[in-house]
């Protein structure tokens, strides 16, 4: 077995929690201000995937620098899609039914 067997198998399995949980939270009611909350896997997936199988840590200068743009801008996608959904008013309306 490879020595990178054990720490590849730990990522995979934390991966696979993770998007576990992601779907159990997706499953339950939020008030919007608590939505936020459901990024935080998603977070924590991207920085196993960079950390552990990208191995940014002992990447050169400019491929980190690139790592970290990369995250700036899904942070930015993250943020400009979150918009929407965060500050959406739902109107109630009443219905009239012809007679």
């Amino acid at each position: 077995m490879p020595p990178r067997f054990p720490r590849l198998l730990i990522a995979w399995v934390l991966l696979l929690v993770l998007l576990g949980v992601e779907f159990g939270v997706a499953m339950l009611s939020f008030a919007p201000w608590l939505r936020v909350l459901i990024l935080l896997p998603a977070m924590a997936m991207a920085a196993i995937v960079g950390i552990v199988f990208m191995e940014i840590g002992r990447a050169p200068v400019v491929a980190r620098g690139f790592a970290t743009a990369g995250l700036f801008w899904l942070l930015v996608l993250l943020g400009l899609g979150s918009m929407d959904p965060l500050t959406r008013t739902y109107y109630h309306t009443t219905v009239e039914h012809p007679e």
